[in-house]
């Protein structure tokens, strides 16, 4: 998701440590890191919903289906030679 290198990080964590404290940013960390799964998990159950009422599965079959059918089209028109 996020192209965060280690030097990143690093400087993340000395600024958490400078600013909460030592003592209370593992449990800051723990907090902000169940909050972020729980807004993954709701986005994912969604978009699922989303996909599920447009019926998204049926049009990449569609879609896999037509790309298909003119890959077939355009190799039925070369002549072996």
């Amino acid at each position: 998701m996020f192209q965060i290198g280690f030097l990143e990080i690093l400087v993340i964590l000395l600024v958490g440590v400078l600013i909460i404290g030592p003592d209370r940013l593992p449990h800051f960390i723990k907090s902000i890191v169940k909050t972020l799964t729980k807004f993954q998990n709701k986005f994912f159950e969604f978009r699922s919903s989303i996909e599920k009422d447009i019926g998204a599965e049926e049009l990449k079959q569609d879609i896999f289906n037509e790309l298909k059918m003119e890959e077939l089209e355009e190799g039925g028109d070369e002549q072996p030679k």
